[in-house]
């Protein structure tokens, strides 16, 4: 398991061949992991098939169907980068009262499907995120203890580098400008530097396509058929993906073998 998941060789090229600083990030992904998930599923595969530890969760498979785009793995930028997309749904999150516990163990899964794309590893990942602020920002929606037990695993743990986290914003209400210290305030100086943060006019805040972002992301390596159509792109988000992860077999070979 171990060297199927957590190929040690993974954590030396993040830390530049630095076995002492490889070491510390591999047992410190263990230890987030053995946290999140308990000793019992912590040593099991990270999978919803039969003798995974997501296996019968039904609050993370619930998660998966009602709101897909909450994590998602888009197609590589042009440099080969992978990419996140995370959506911040504000009338969504008021309405599927999901757990704490359950938003993280789902980011975790995703970073997992992360880790095993080649390009995670040599070129980095970037983040997409986006907020539907349907009306005012509602502050009491913000997690930050989540939020920034994500930003851990990402800076600490990870056997990948975040080359930048682009979030974009509808408006420059002052809701958002005071959230935003308080974001940054969760990354050290590193990440700090690499968080990009775009604001649409009022004028594209009208269309509900976001189609004039493209032009603002296009510049960073973003193409059209790898971002989603609520930014201007032309890529389909799979609605089968739930059942497709929960259709992979633990000894299946596509579990397998590391994403190209």
């Amino acid at each position: 398991l171990v060297e199927l998941e957590t190929n040690p060789s993974m954590f030396l090229r993040r830390e530049n061949y630095n076995p002492r600083k490889a070491a510390k990030r591999f047992a410190a992904y263990w230890n987030f992991r053995v946290d999140l998930l308990g000793d019992e599923k912590a040593f099991l595969p990270i999978s919803l098939a039969e003798g995974g530890a997501f296996y019968n969760d039904e609050e993370i498979v619930r998660m998966m169907r009602e709101s897909p785009t909450y994590r998602y793995v888009l197609p590589n930028d042009k440099h080969g980068r992978s990419v996140l997309f995370c959506e911040a749904d504000q009338q969504r999150a008021a309405t599927i009262p999901f757990s704490r516990q359950a938003k993280i163990k789902y980011s975790f899964y995703i970073h997992h499907r992360i880790m095993k794309q080649k390009s995670s590893i040599s070129k980095g990942v970037t983040w997409l995120f986006i907020l539907e602020d349907r009306g005012q920002f509602n502050m009491g929606l913000f997690d930050r203890i989540k939020m920034k037990r994500g930003l851990k695993f990402v800076i600490d743990c990870a056997p990948f580098t975040l080359r930048a986290l682009h979030a974009i914003f509808p408006r420059k209400s002052s809701s958002v400008v005071l959230i935003l210290p308080i974001v940054k305030h969760l990354f050290n100086s590193f990440f700090r530097m690499r968080l990009v943060h775009h604001y649409l006019s009022e004028q594209y805040t009208q269309n509900p396509s976001f189609v004039s972002i493209m032009e603002v992301l296009q510049p960073y390596g973003f193409e059209k058929e790898g971002l989603p159509e609520c930014l201007g792109g032309t890529y389909q988000f799979n609605t089968s993906w739930a059942e497709e992860q929960m259709n992979y077999g633990i000894g299946n070979e596509d579990h397998q073998r590391t994403i190209e």
